[in-house]
């Protein structure tokens, strides 16, 4: 079976799914053209799933941290949970440029700060 074909052949099973009508006033090409547009739109995503789920468990931290930091107040409770404040504002900011797709280039002028190594 030649590659030709079998692009047809796709395109037809592709066009058959809900969604998809090629019986409507249409060229193959522009049918192609829709159905490739909409995978790369779909495959375009960003995940930051894992980026969630540390901050959501960090986040259930700071909550018990701050509860027994008010419990018992002692400079090191203090310090503790603010360290993992700050470890929960660094994966937002991370999550935020993930999200944004910024690159290093785009964020250069940061390169002398400490903030930029851990953003990346």
């Amino acid at each position: 079976m030649n590659i030709v074909q079998k692009w047809r052949d796709a395109l037809g099973e592709v066009a058959n799914h809900s969604g998809w009508d090629c019986s409507i006033n249409r060229t193959e090409a522009e049918l192609v053209e829709e159905i490739a547009m909409d995978v790369l739109q779909k495959l375009n995503r960003v995940y930051v799933g894992d980026l969630d789920h540390q901050i959501t468990k960090l986040e259930q931290l700071a909550q018990l941290q701050l509860q027994y930091y008010k419990s018992i107040d002692t400079y090191e409770n203090q310090i503790s949970h603010e360290a993992t404040v700050q470890c929960i504002t660094e994966l937002k900011m991370k999550r935020s440029i993930r999200m944004l797709r910024l690159t290093r280039e785009m964020l250069s002028y940061m390169e002398d700060s400490e903030a930029y190594e851990k953003l990346f």
